[in-house]
């Protein structure tokens, strides 16, 4: 195992296996930029690696896979600008997992929310815990999905199911994710990581030109516009950044953050 200094991101090899896991856990594994650039220079370092036949993504954390993303880093962003240079920024890191040439998954532990969530649709695969929690609280936050994950919800599910998990902020269990559609396999939390790891060597048994040309195409069949959408969905998170008050919804403020299935923050 290799953990990348001051990162909150820890790396393993398991033979053809690539582990990549989250983690945070002052902040149950909310994502920073540091730790997003992190996942992005790995995973660039991982293209060009033909031993890989598939990469993993899941958390070092007990209870979390991926909380929500950075209240004070938000606060941060200057105008609509600074919202929308900042999706775009994040956006470009999905994409990298969308179109890593091995087959990704993510294996999902407890809280998966906001970011978090757009992450795990950014895999291949979604393999969640009996006991994963997910949600797409921005909205209740006086914000919007803004790093693709409202384009990805769309096309994992139907129209008006993306707009109940979007607009109401609720958080669903993972057997009512299994249901919509969100995520492929539900399993006991004890054997997440094994279940994980069998597909996932599966996958990496078969030949790699095929598996790439194979994700390419369905990507390609499935993506239709998903790029224009993502743009158009950057622009809407910069225009609403500069008037919220996320200060409201710092760590430990009313309602408390895990429980109302919103982004932490730092301190």
């Amino acid at each position: 195992m290799i953990l990348l200094a001051d990162s909150g991101i820890l790396t393993k090899r398991d033979e053809s296996l690539a582990l990549l896991l989250i983690n945070n856990p002052r902040l149950r594994n909310a994502l920073s930029t540091q730790i997003l650039a992190q996942l992005r220079s790995v995973l660039l370092e991982w293209t060009h690696d033909d031993r890989i036949g598939a990469v993993i993504i899941g958390s070092a954390v007990e209870g979390a896979f991926a909380s929500g993303g950075n209240i004070k880093e938000l606060q941060a962003l200057a105008g609509s600008t600074g919202g929308y240079d900042f999706a775009q920024w994040v956006q470009a890191v999905f994409k990298i997992i969308e179109g890593f040439p091995r087959p990704v998954l993510a294996a999902i532990n407890g809280y998966c929310l906001g970011a978090g969530a757009e992450l795990a649709m950014a895999a291949d695969i979604r393999i969640a815990a009996d006991s994963a929690l997910l949600s797409s609280p921005q909205v209740g936050l006086g914000i919007t999905p803004g790093l693709g994950g409202g384009q990805r919800l769309i096309r994992l599910c139907s129209t008006g199911h993306a707009k109940r998990l979007i607009l109401t902020g609720d958080l669903i269990t993972a057997q009512e994710a299994l249901r919509l559609g969100v995520v492929e396999l539900v399993v006991p939390v004890s054997e997440l990581w094994d279940v994980a790891k069998a597909i996932a060597r599966k996958l990496a048994s078969k030949s790699r030109a095929a598996l790439t040309l194979a994700k390419r195409l369905i990507n390609h069949s499935s993506q239709a516009k998903l790029q224009s959408g993502c743009a158009y969905e950057a622009a809407q998170f910069g225009l609403v950044c500069p008037m919220t008050d996320h200060s409201r919804h710092s760590l430990g403020g009313p309602g408390g953050l895990v429980r109302s299935g919103s982004y932490q923050s730092e301190g």
